[in-house]
């Protein structure tokens, strides 16, 4: 009974600790509450493809009006380019780290991984300083052997599913329309930027498989917010 007590209390310890990571596709409200899928991925060990962007979410649940700072420890330093993004509704505002604030926060840590990285293990950590303590979300990512192709990411928001549906299914996706430099990163944005490498990798893939994946062209659209994320742990796989 020991162990049990002590798994439960690691459990709620963990639930309740201030700074929480999560993919890019789970759904969160301005708090950091995880609104969809029920069970998100747990990052712990995520794959990093190189030439490309993996993006993150994180979320800081700190009482509202108590202060904070964040930093990212890497371990090699420099191991991936770090971007981070303060959330505001649907815009990404850029911010420099560490980065200090009140209240909770929803950040976005877009990693980008060069050609050339070495497929190893790295630490790539939010280190969260609150109430005179430091909380570390620990994350070893994987770089990966799968390469993203060169290319420009034109601006767009189509949803991920559509996407590889499009694809898969011979229905050209949306190319999107080229933006100002100056204009706006969006959510919708990184999500359809990441969709697009996405499909750098799946013209290697064999057609049958990815079929598999994605099932009836006709189904209906998956009620799982992180659905999309099975076929791209398949295509990070790929060599």
């Amino acid at each position: 009974m020991k162990w049990i007590f002590l798994f439960c209390l690691t459990t709620v310890a963990g639930m309740a600790q201030p700074v929480q990571v999560y993919t890019e596709l789970a759904r969160l409200d301005a708090s950091g509450k995880v609104l969809a899928p029920e069970t998100p991925r747990e990052i712990l060990s995520p794959a990093l493809v190189r030439n490309g962007f993996t993006s993150f979410q994180v979320a800081i649940t700190a009482e509202k009006g108590e202060h904070w700072r964040l930093f990212v420890g890497q371990n090699p330093e420099n191991a991936v380019a770090v971007t981070m993004y303060r959330e505001t509704g649907q815009r990404l505002e850029k911010v420099e780290l560490p980065l200090e604030a009140d209240g909770p926060a929803v950040l976005w840590m877009d990693a980008w991984t060069v050609r050339g990285a070495p497929v190893a293990r790295i630490k790539l950590e939010p280190q969260l300083e609150y109430r005179e303590d430091w909380v570390i979300y620990p994350i070893e990512g994987r770089v990966m052997e799968a390469t993203v192709g060169d290319g420009l990411w034109p601006a767009g928001a189509e949803d991920p599913v559509d996407g590889i549906r499009g694809f898969v299914c011979s229905v050209k996706p949306g190319e999107g329309v080229p933006s100002p430099a100056n204009s706006p990163v969006t959510i919708a944005g990184l999500r359809y930027r990441n969709a697009r490498q996405d499909l750098t990798l799946a013209v290697k893939a064999p057609k049958e498989e990815l079929q598999k994946l994605v099932g009836p062209c006709e189904a209906p659209r998956p009620d799982d917010a992180e659905w999309y994320l099975r076929i791209r742990d398949y295509l990070f796989r790929l060599r």
